[in-house]
C-alpha cells in the first residue's frame, strides 16, 4: 500500500478562523446597533417630552396676555383652564420619565422640586380663576401666572440642557465600551489564531513523528511497525470475506558483499532503486515495507497463489534486469523470494509470516535468485 496523502488541515483551520471572525464582527455590529438604539430612543423620548413641555410656557404666557386683554372672553377662559389642567399633567409625565432614566437623581432634584412647586401654584391659580370669575382681583392672578411662566421656562430649559449633557456622556461611554469590547474580541481572535497555529504545528510535528515511527527514512517505504499495524486487520478481513491474502518476503542476494565491496552509500542507492521498483509494480492496496536491512515484503489482499507468484517472478526478473547504470555500481544483483497464502484456519499474521519466511529460507538454501512457495 502506498503512503496515503494526509488530508491537509490548513483549509479547515482557515475556514474555522474565518467563521469565528465573522461571528465576532456580527456580534460587535449588533451590540453597537442595539446599544445605540436603546440609549438613543431613551433620551430622545425624554427630550421630546421636555421640548413639548417648553411650548406650554409660551402657550401659558399667551393665554395670560389674552386674558388680561379680554377677561370675559369664554374662549380665552377655556384655553387658560385647559392649560392650568394640562401643564400639571405634563409635569407628572416628566417626573415619571426622569425617575425611569439613568440620570442621577441629584442632577435633576432641584428642577423637579421647582416643577412640583409650579404644579401646586397652578392648582392654586385654578382655584383663583374661579374666584376671578366671581369678580376677584385680576392683577394678582396675572402676576402670579407670569411668575409661574418664567419658572416653567427656566426649569424646562435647565432640564433640556441636563438631558442633552447626559445623552452626550452616555454616548461617549457607549463608544468607549464598544471600543473596549472590540479590542477584547480582537485579542481573543489573536489568541485563537495563536492556538490554531500551535495546533497546526503540533499536527505537523505529530505527522513527522508518525512518519519517523512507521516509515523508513531511506526508502520511504513502510517499516515493520507499519506492516504489523496493517497486517492483522487484513488477516481478519480475509477470514470474514473468505478472500485469500498473499505475502511475499524478499531478500537481496549477497547484499553484504555489495556493502563491503562498494561501500554503504552504494548499498543505500541499490535499496532506493529496489524500493522504487517495488512501489511501481505493487498495487495501490498492497502494503509494501522494508522490514530490515535488505529484506522487503509485500502484503497483498485478495490475492491467490497464482497472483502472488506472478508478482514475485516479475519482481525477481526486473531486479535481475537492472543495469549497472541503473544501480550506479559495476555489478548486478538478484533477489530471493518466499511466497505464502493465508489459510482459512490461519488466525494471525504471525503464522502467515512464518511460512513466507520459511519459503524465503528455502529459496536462499537452493541457490538464491528464485521464488519458493510456502
Amino acid at each position: 500500500m502506498k503512503l496515503r496523502a494526509i488530508k491537509p488541515i490548513g483549509w479547515q483551520l482557515g475556514l474555522g478562523l474565518t467563521l469565528l471572525a465573522c461571528i465576532c464582527a456580527i456580534a460587535i455590529a449588533l451590540y453597537n446597533l442595539n446599544a445605540r438604539q436603546y440609549m438613543g430612543s431613551n433620551y430622545t423620548s425624554l427630550t421630546a417630552v421636555i421640548v413639548r413641555s417648553q411650548s406650554h410656557a409660551v402657550m401659558f404666557r399667551n393665554a395670560l396676555e389674552d386674558f388680561r386683554k379680554r377677561p370675559g372672553d369664554p374662549d380665552v377662559l377655556s384655553r387658560l383652564e385647559n392649560l392650568l389642567w394640562r401643564i400639571p399633567q405634563h409635569i407628572d409625565g416628566i417626573n415619571f420619565s426622569l425617575q425611569n432614566n439613568q440620570i442621577s437623581k441629584s442632577d435633576y432634584h432641584t428642577s423637579l422640586l421647582q416643577l412640583q412647586d409650579v404644579e401646586e401654584r397652578m392648582s392654586e391659580m385654578q382655584q383663583q380663576l374661579n374666584e376671578i370669575i366671581l369678580d376677584a382681583s385680576l392683577e394678582n392672578f396675572l402676576d402670579q401666572g407670569q411668575v409661574i411662566e418664567n419658572d416653567l421656562a427656566l426649569t424646562y430649559s435647565s432640564l433640556e440642557e441636563l438631558v442633552h449633557s447626559e445623552a452626550a456622556k452616555q454616548r461617549i461611554v457607549m463608544e468607549r465600551l464598544g471600543l473596549a469590547i472590540s479590542v477584547l474580541i480582537f485579542m481573543i481572535l489573536l489568541l485563537v489564531v495563536g492556538l490554531l497555529i500551535s495546533l497546526f504545528r503540533l499536527k505537523h510535528e505529530h505527522h513527522k513523528v508518525m512518519q519517523l515511527s512507521q516509515f523508513d527514512e531511506l526508502t520511504k517505504l513502510g517499516n515493520r511497525r507499519y506492516l504489523l499495524s496493517s497486517a492483522e486487520s487484513f488477516c481478519k478481513q480475509s477470514q470474514r470475506s473468505g478472500c485469500s491474502l498473499g505475502l511475499i518476503l524478499m531478500d537481496i542476494d549477497h547484499f553484504k558483499y555489495v556493502n563491503d565491496t562498494f561501500g554503504h552509500p552504494a548499498g543505500d542507492q541499490i535499496l532506493q532503486v529496489f524500493a522504487g521498483l517495488l512501489k511501481d509494480e505493487a498495487r495501490e492496496i498492497d502494503v509494501v515495507s522494508r522490514i530490515g536491512g535488505e529484506e522487503f515484503c509485500v502484503l497483498m489482499p485478495d490475492t491467490d497463489v497464482d497472483g502472488a507468484m506472478e508478482l514475485a517472478e516479475r519482481l525477481r526478473q526486473k531486479v535481475s534486469d537492472l543495469t549497472q547504470q541503473q544501480l550506479g555500481i559495476s555489478t548486478s544483483v538478484s533477489m530471493s523470494l518466499g511466497v505464502a497464502i493465508a489459510c482459512q484456519n490461519e488466525a494471525t499474521f504471525k503464522h502467515l509470516y512464518a511460512r513466507a519466511d520459511k519459503a524465503l529460507y528455502q529459496a536462499k538454501k537452493h541457490g538464491r535468485n528464485r521464488t519458493v512457495v510456502g
